[in-house]
């Protein structure tokens, strides 16, 4: 097995580097998480790998540090796609620095939540802000999307294709 890249070398995980890009319906996505699930029935083991999907539409996996990756093996994927506007955009206090302004905001903010249409799906920030998830909900949670991809040692580019029918592509 090759050197892990990017961790500490008392942690014992074999990590190698992933990025890419996610696009929707052809166009790339703006707003969101990548999720890099380690799939146990295939016996990759390890912390799940996570990244904020850029204003450009790419992604960095993290695991224990910024940018260190995923662990090598087989990965269940989840894509949790936002639209980049949020519905509601009222900021609030941060909670660290003046706690009950963020209390009293925060009650605000879910009595006054924009009304959303009949079954659709949002994502409420820890700022309090509300998105609208624009990619199939599904898709969101590692266990259920069907989505799976393999983290070969070294550097990973691992572009994910959302289609317009809620099909998913990883392409190396």
């Amino acid at each position: 097995m090759g050197t892990s890249t990017g961790c500490g070398p008392s942690n014992g995980l074999n990590l190698a580097r992933v990025r890419g890009t996610v696009t929707y319906k052809g166009e790339l996505l703006k707003n969101g998480t990548v999720m890099f699930e380690p799939d146990g029935s295939l016996g990759t083991t390890g912390p799940t790998a996570m990244s904020t999907i850029n204003k450009d539409g790419t992604y960095v996996l993290s695991s224990e540090q910024s940018g260190d990756g995923a662990v090598v093996g087989a990965h269940k994927v989840g894509i949790v796609g936002l639209d980049a506007t949020p519905l509601s955009t009222k900021e609030m206090p941060e909670p660290d620095e003046e706690p009950a302004d963020f209390m009293k905001a925060k009650g605000k903010a879910i009595k006054a939540r924009p009304k959303k249409k009949a079954g659709e799906a949002t994502f409420t920030d820890r700022g309090g802000r509300t998105f609208r998830i624009i990619v199939p909900p599904e898709l969101g949670n590692p266990e259920t999307s069907g989505i799976k991809t393999k983290v070969d040692s070294g550097s990973n580019t691992r572009n994910i294709v959302i289609k317009e029918n809620g099909a998913v592509e990883i392409n190396p």
